[in-house]
Formats: C-alpha cells, sequence, structure tokens
C-alpha cells in the first residue's frame, strides 16, 4: 500500500490511503480499452473526485495523468487490481506496416515514451 504513495493524481496533495478514492476513466465511445486495468482508473482524492463528477475533465486529459503516474504507483495499482501484463512478444515476420498498425492502434509509442 505504501507504493501508492498517497498523493492525489489530480491536485498533487498528500493523503492518507483511506481518503484516496479510485475514479473510473470511461472511455469515449469506439476508442479501445486497454487490458491492464490500472491505465482505467485515476487516484483521487475525495473532492478532487467529486469536482471531476461536478466538471467533468476530458478524457484525453485523465489518460495524461495516468501516463504521468510514476512506476511504483502502476506495479501497486496493477497488485491491488490483481493484474500481470503480458509479455510484449514482437511480429514473427517484422512486417512494417503491420508494426505500425499495431503501434498506433494501441497507442504503444504514446506508451512507450511514458515509460510504459
Amino acid at each position: 500500500a505504501s507504493l501508492l504513495e498517497g498523493r492525489c493524481e489530480w491536485c498533487d496533495g498528500p493523503f492518507p490511503l483511506s481518503h484516496l478514492v479510485l475514479h473510473l476513466i470511461v472511455p469515449e465511445q469506439g476508442m479501445p480499452v486497454s487490458p491492464d486495468p490500472q491505465k482505467r482508473f485515476l487516484l483521487l482524492c475525495r473532492r478532487c473526485h467529486a469536482d471531476l463528477h461536478r466538471v467533468p475533465l476530458p478524457v484525453h486529459l485523465q489518460k495524461d495523468l495516468v501516463r504521468q503516474r510514476s512506476r511504483n504507483v502502476r506495479k501497486a495499482l496493477r497488485v491491488l487490481l490483481d493484474y500481470t501484463p503480458e509479455p510484449y512478444l514482437p511480429p514473427q515476420n517484422f512486417d512494417m506496416a503491420e508494426i505500425y498498425e499495431e503501434c498506433f492502434s494501441l497507442r504503444s509509442l504514446d506508451l512507450f515514451r511514458a515509460g510504459g
């Protein structure tokens, strides 16, 4: 639990873990949903969570907050949500068009740049 760092991902304020909630990021219609559940949630203090429901933050900005999440928090959320990522296996045929399509359809390039 200490790996969660006790910080709100919106206001960056320190909070006891009992004062943080998981906010579900509702995907935009037609957008693929990540198999990694930690990418579907924000860890927010109660005040920011209430504010987010009063004045919604666009989904792309919520996902930006997820991309800025530290490696420790990503790992802790995966443990909390009982998820083990599958290791990446590159395509066998090395068709550049297929690799390009996979990379951009899954937003893998963004994930690579953001460290996972």
